[in-house]
């Protein structure tokens, strides 16, 4: 699993390319930046083979997630431990001490073999790529294969044609016996932002060119489909057009990459902490990842030690033996090993392994999972600041991207269903262009509705950096008036077209707005959109769902009668989620405000002005190993800021809140409550189970004006449910309790708190 993860965050990074001809001009900001360049290549270069041997407590955890807007899950975590004997002139030992491995859900433990695929494995290479930390890399232009993807090393023979350097901060560092060490700052940024060069920093020992700390990342995303010729290729010959176009595109974006280093005894630099961040995106999944490594390092040899005979063994005196065979060797080191740690050791491969595999989860060794501090390991802090470092680099040029068109099933956000369009059918498109402003994200979709005969079309300009994305957009489109809810995406279209369940309530809107909020790859904790828009009401225009084709009775329930109006406005959001132990505590909090001003279309109406403002509470605590509890609370009103006329309220029809369904009142329709203020509460009792957990849940609801709340308008239901992998999927079966429009409903939706 290491080998993957290193692999998949890594990629391949070499020294040269047959890269495309770049802009003229010196490499180098000035002498300082030139002179550091070369110290620290010649560094590169060099064959470090002072280091004769070492030994090392090596710690490794990692977690990979699946990102929704709820939440992150954890779908995958491992930590691990190990004691690596490395020796460079005979194969690498390793004493496994800790190995854990973790999927959502409870299951039951499992201590064979397998779980040793996520244990620690290759040491690190004192000879070998610093920059890497050890992964593979290659110096020689010949070895590169022009259809295979690359990542050009920045202190490689093609570096000064493809990258600017320039010198920056000076870090002094006071050793114990009083002498004071310097590194300076190396700071690196492409030509031109691509997938196949990094953005970073690398801090130098000027005097050595020794690599003290390196923090990088790729200074574009990786489009699989796009960017790697061979696949590209399969691509344009029709190789991937049975994969739908939810499972589209394929990118990766290497995120952050750290490496630090440590002086040993003054006189060799060894390896202290690697942290790895990534995502994979398949289309509308989204994967984040992480790899954290820490060395603590007990003994090292070097060719000094061995001259002044004062080089010793790990194992005692051990090389005084004599043994008759390899295997007579290794079960002697097993024995010393195991007087050691108090458990017998077996010998499998190169590797000692505890005979009692539960051990392996139940020791001092064992690290805390990824997103728990702890010694050894880089600190939220570090990292904060790394982010910050790689932020106030400078954005490369972007070299174009041209316009990569689907439609109908080839494109998600090119195909919809719904009750006013009934089938929306067209094209979508993206591309990526330069600008003064930096690299702008172009994304394009028009679509026509069958049942309503109404183009729509839709274009946004992005222009997204390491720290935050700017976006502008023009639309003439449907929305729908609880974003949250996704009516308009491909669960709620899915729903509508077979069981005529369409949850959503639409208006018409013309307009243009400005979206900020966090970088695509980061979790998107908050959002501010400014806007100006038209807004039109819209009838429902069809009563064809697959399993009511033969009822002739049956019809889609009206769209709400919207008020029309020009609207200028602004919305927050912030959610924060908390926690990310998939058995542990976890709380999420949504806090949303709109102010909003408008008139009626017609001429001669009064200008109006509103508020709204919204709070959710989620929260899920483990109450023994297999039960939890879920609790979401809500609460939002809207209010006149400025009223059209006395009595009348400036609140729009399509601006109240509206509960029902699955999202926010089980065992009721959609829109079954509406009004200008709301409260809704869910409790939720669970019982884990391998991959998944049985529910027990009631829902409470109310909606109207605050003046006239009455207890008996409360709506109640209870329930059960399924759901899987961590709550990403949901069934529920629930049954309204008051009132002549309860209903017993079975809903499947998506991003539940249980």
């Amino acid at each position: 699993m290491r080998a993957l993860c290193g692999g998949l965050l890594l990629a391949a990074i070499v020294a040269g390319s047959p890269a495309s001809a770049q802009d003229g001009g010196s490499a180098f900001a000035d002498a300082e930046s030139e002179a550091l360049f070369r110290v620290a290549q010649d560094g590169w270069r060099s064959v470090d083979d002072a280091v004769v041997r070492y030994t090392a407590l090596v710690k490794q955890r990692m977690a990979a997630a699946l990102r929704t807007p709820l939440r992150d899950r954890t779908v995958f975590q491992s930590e691990s431990a190990a004691r690596i004997f490395w020796d460079r002139d005979h194969d690498q030992l390793t004493q496994i001490l800790a190995s854990s491995t973790e999927l959502p859900g409870p299951a039951e433990v499992s201590v064979e073999n397998e779980d040793l695929d996520f244990a620690i494995s290759d040491g690190f290479d004192p000879g070998g790529d610093r920059l890497v930390f050890g992964f593979a890399s290659t110096d020689d232009a010949d070895d590169i294969d022009e259809d295979d993807f690359y990542v050009v090393h920045p202190l490689g023979s093609l570096a000064e044609d493809l990258y600017r350097f320039q010198a920056g901060d000076t870090l002094t560092l006071t050793l114990p016996d009083a002498r004071e060490l310097r590194a300076v700052e190396l700071r690196v940024v492409p030509r031109r932002a691509g997938p196949n060069f990094v953005t970073g920093t690398l801090w130098i020992e000027p005097t050595t060119g020794a690599l003290v700390r390196a923090v990088y990342r790729l200074s574009q995303r990786l489009d699989i489909m796009r960017d790697i010729p061979d696949v590209a290729e399969e691509e344009a010959d029709g190789e991937f057009r049975m994969v739908p176009g939810f499972l589209k595109p394929w990118t990766f974006d290497m995120t952050l990459v750290t490496v630090d280093y440590t002086l040993w005894d003054f006189e060799v630099w060894l390896p202290r902490a690697m942290r790895v961040e990534g995502q994979v995106r398949v289309g509308i999944l989204k994967v984040p990842a992480e790899v954290d490594i820490s060395y603590r390092i007990e003994s090292v040899v070097t060719e000094d030690d061995l001259a002044e005979g004062t080089a010793e063994s790990p194992f005692g005196d051990v090389e005084e033996l004599v043994f008759e065979s390899r295997e007579e060797a290794m079960a002697f080191v097993a024995g010393r090993l195991a007087s050691d740690e108090g458990v017998e050791f077996e010998v499998i491969g190169d590797s000692f392994v505890p005979s009692d595999r539960a051990w392996l989860r139940d020791n001092e060794y064992l690290p805390p999972p990824i997103w728990d501090d702890a010694p050894g390991f880089l600190s939220q802090d570090d990292l904060n600041e790394f982010e910050d470092m790689l932020g106030d680099l400078p954005q490369p040029p972007v070299q174009a991207v041209p316009f990569r068109l689907g439609w109908g099933l080839g494109r998600p956000d090119a195909l919809r269903y719904n009750r006013v369009e009934a089938l929306a059918a067209g094209v979508a498109g993206d591309a990526r262009f330069g600008s003064f402003l930096g690299p702008v994200d172009v994304e394009a979709t028009a679509l026509f509705g069958v049942a309503d005969l109404m183009p729509k079309a839709r274009v946004s300009l992005a222009r997204n950096t390491f720290t935050s994305s700017v976006a502008l957009a023009g639309y003439h489109d449907l929305q729908a008036v609880d974003p949250r809810g996704r009516h308009l995406d491909l669960g709620n279209s899915f729903m509508a077209f077979l069981f005529g369940r369409d949850d959503g309530e639409y208006f018409l809107t013309s307009g243009a707005d400005l979206r900020i909020r966090p970088p695509q790859e980061a979790r998107q904790t908050w959002e501010l959109r400014v806007y100006g828009e038209r807004q039109r009401s819209v009838e429902t225009n069809t009563d064809v769902a697959v399993t009511h084709l033969f009822d002739s009775s049956w019809r889609f329930r009206p769209n709400v009668e919207a008020t029309e109006l020009d609207e200028f406005g602004a919305e927050l959001r912030i959610s924060p989620w908390f926690g990310r132990d998939p058995e542990g505590a976890q709380a999420g909090l949504e806090l949303y405000g709109q102010a909003a001003t408008w008139s009626p279309d017609d001429e001669g109406g009064e200008r109006a002005a509103y508020g709204r403002a919204r709070a959710t509470l989620r929260t899920r605590v483990p109450v023994t190993e297999r039960w939890r509890f879920g609790i979401e609370v809500e609460a939002g009103t809207a209010f006149d800021i400025e009223a059209p006329t006395e009595g009348v309220s400036a609140v729009p029809a399509q601006r109240n809140w509206f509960l029902g369904g699955a999202q926010t009142l089980r065992g009721y329709d959609a829109s079954v409550l509406r009004g200008e203020d709301h409260g809704r509460a869910r409790l939720e009792l669970a019982r884990g189970l391998r991959g998944g957990s049985l529910t027990l849940f009631g829902d409470a609801a109310w909606a109207g004006t605050h003046e006239d709340f009455l207890e008996e308008d409360v709506l109640y239901a209870v329930g059960v449910g399924a759901s899987f992998l961590d709550g990403l999927v949901r069934i529920d079966l629930s049954r309204g309790l008051r009132g002549p429009l309860k209903r017993t409903r079975l809903d499947l939706y998506l991003d539940a708190i249980l």
